[in-house]
């Protein structure tokens, strides 16, 4: 049983792990970033989620995304889309948790890593149209489904960018933070 506690709970180096990696995230997003007009831009940091969920794991994947997701708005002036932010990486860390960790059952073959990087993608932008037509069209701007549809599509260009990004970018890069992650074990 003490075993099983010891488990469930983060240790220093996880602690030390998620805070490296949300650190990560944040720059890959700072350093990182092609403006697409209006608000949003094209990011690294979609990638880098999925990246830290599949060699993190989805807790600490989620974890890391958060913090570094929630830093980063708190930090560039998107205060008041901060929670909005973590709740959409926090789906995303869901979704790839089910994909990958259950139904794939962490088989990391390149197809299963392609197919990942596609459903994370396609998650992001499904989250981004489903908030600028629902909560930020019709909701808050009192736009018609039919206007609010039209608002979504021409605030999401950054989203299209990011996904595009994330899809070639996650099997590309995921064998190298693999092997970095291993060689890290080992020390």
């Amino acid at each position: 049983m003490e075993n099983i506690k010891k488990q469930s709970r983060f240790n220093t180096i996880d602690l030390v792990e998620v805070s490296l990696y949300a650190a990560l995230i944040f720059l890959g997003i700072q350093f990182f970033h092609i403006p697409t007009g209006g608000t949003q831009f094209v990011h690294f940091g979609n990638a880098l989620v999925v990246l830290g969920v599949l060699v993190l794991g989805s807790t600490k994947g989620a974890f890391a995304a958060s913090i570094s997701l929630l830093l980063y708005d708190l930090t560039h002036g998107y205060a008041s889309s901060a929670p909005i932010t973590v709740l959409e990486s926090l789906i995303v860390c869901l979704v790839l948790y089910l994909v990958f960790e259950k139904a794939m059952k962490k088989n990391d073959k390149i197809f299963n890593i392609v197919l990942v990087a596609g459903v994370a993608a396609v998650t992001k932008i499904i989250l981004n149209f489903a908030k600028y037509t629902f909560l930020k069209g019709m909701f808050i701007q009192g736009f018609s489904f039919d206007a609010a549809i039209v608002y979504a599509v021409s605030k999401i260009t950054g989203t299209f960018g990011s996904a595009l990004l994330t899809f070639i970018a996650v099997p590309l890069l995921y064998p190298i933070f693999k092997k970095a992650l291993q060689q890290l074990n080992r020390i």
